[in-house]
């Protein structure tokens, strides 16, 4: 009986270990920054529309200056989430500060370019993310891959598009005001 509860003990053992290294409890790992496929195995993505949104504070951004993210939905214990021009799978920006239960992770080389699940605890829509542009004025979209437990998850969640936008600096400003002042001084 004894050598029985040995080898039962070893087995829940080894299997317990085995389901530890398949759930990735303490988040994405690097392969998923390309196709945002958690590694969860024998486990495929939900079919249909995700339960989840991805909200953002602005339609547009401006190089610096951060937007505001959340994910809406019923609580949530994984996540992978990166900023993309569509069509790429680049991480683009960096994000500031992760919330509590949550990590960065490196996609494009950027060390900053995600936000993964630093381990299961429940998150929510009060789980605030901070991400701040970089330069340029390409469209972007936030794109997630949001998981309820390890069994349910749901691939492709995107925001909205927010357009790039230009700040007004103090060059730009000058030679807006110059070429006002030149457009009124020849429309004499």
């Amino acid at each position: 009986m004894a050598r029985w509860t040995g080898t039962a003990l070893l087995c829940v053992t080894l299997l317990q270990g085995l389901r530890m290294t398949t759930t990735l409890p303490n988040g994405a790992p690097l392969s998923a920054c390309e196709d945002m496929m958690p590694q969860h195995s024998g486990v495929v993505p939900q079919p249909g529309p995700a339960p989840y949104t991805i909200q953002v504070s602005n339609s547009s951004y401006e190089t610096g200056v951060p937007v505001t993210v959340r994910i809406l939905g019923p609580d949530y214990r994984g996540l992978l989430l990166k900023a993309v021009v569509p069509g790429s799978t680049s991480a683009l920006g960096s994000w500031q500060d992760p919330p509590e239960n949550t990590r960065f992770l490196q996609c494009s080389g950027n060390r900053q370019g995600a936000i993964t699940h630093a381990n299961t605890n429940l998150k929510n829509k009060e789980t605030v993310y901070e991400w701040i542009p970089p330069s340029g004025k390409s469209s972007i979209q936030f794109m997630a891959t949001v998981a309820e437990n390890r069994e349910r998850y749901w691939l492709n969640v995107k925001s909205e598009m927010l357009s790039g936008s230009v700040a007004a600096t103090g060059a730009g400003l000058l030679v807006l005001l110059s070429s006002l002042l030149l457009a009124l001084l020849y429309s004499r």
